[in-house]
């Protein structure tokens, strides 16, 4: 058994990979002081692992208190870190300096090639807002990276004096108030990336969408997409074997 965790953003998200089959177990704020007492509680309930997978896009102190915590409860638990490369799972990745790739769009990217199979897009829709593109041959066309919904929002909080922000969920449309108002503006805008990135990659087999927020902007997106949400740790399984 396996278990993978993914550092995003935002969030601490772990799951489990047993029998070929990768199941989401759960999440923890990690900017909270008191996130490690939840986490190893929920860890102690597990069967013990024989791998601890851990990718990261934040600082490295963060990865190192999990690692000290698995080998508190699981002293001969193997640590696997995930790190992009130039080639990996029928995967050839397009930047010059592979390893300056996120782990989180290369284990998209795995996975993409291995449940998607020929030309095909993954959008991570988190904290960033991330569009890769595969072609049939695996080949990474490369991609693009915009701020999310919530990070946009919060933009504008900072940057204007009187907009607010707001976590309610509105109604898509033109709005008459302006908590709508920006809800709406930055939904548009994470669609309208995407749709636009899609027009200029035509003939796309598959969209898959991934993160937090990838329901929602799937909703009104103006073409078929799937949702899966456990994406980066289905491609860290991958990595593993």
């Amino acid at each position: 058994m396996k278990i993978l965790v993914d550092i995003g953003n935002s969030r601490l998200k772990w799951g489990v990979e047993e029998f070929n089959e990768v199941n989401f177990c759960g999440a923890v704020d990690y900017r909270q002081d008191d996130y490690i007492e939840p986490l190893v509680q929920s860890w102690k309930n597990l069967s013990r692992p024989k791998v601890l997978a851990i990718s990261s896009v934040v600082e490295h102190h963060r990865v190192e208190q999990l690692i000290q915590i698995a080998q508190l409860l699981w002293p001969d638990v193997d640590i696997v870190l995930p790190a992009a490369s130039a080639f990996a799972c029928n995967v050839t990745n397009a930047y010059a300096q592979p390893e300056k790739l996120g782990i989180d769009r290369w284990l998209n990217l795995l996975a993409l090639r291995h449940f998607y199979p020929g030309q095909a897009c993954v959008v991570d829709c988190g904290t960033a807002i991330t569009v890769d593109f595969l072609d049939d041959l695996g080949q990474h066309l490369g991609g693009l990276i915009s701020p999310g919904l919530t990070l946009m929002k919060k933009s504008l909080l900072h940057g204007t004096a009187d907009l607010p922000f707001s976590e309610v969920v509105q109604c898509p449309g033109l709005a008459d108030h302006t908590d709508a108002a920006i809800y709406c503006g930055t939904l548009y805008a994470a669609v309208g990336l995407i749709e636009l990135a899609l027009s200029r990659q035509p003939d796309q087999q598959n969209i898959i969408l991934t993160g937090g927020d990838a329901s929602v902007i799937a909703r009104n997106l103006a073409v078929r997409t799937v949702v899966e949400p456990d994406f980066v740790l289905k491609g860290m399984a991958l990595y593993c074997q």
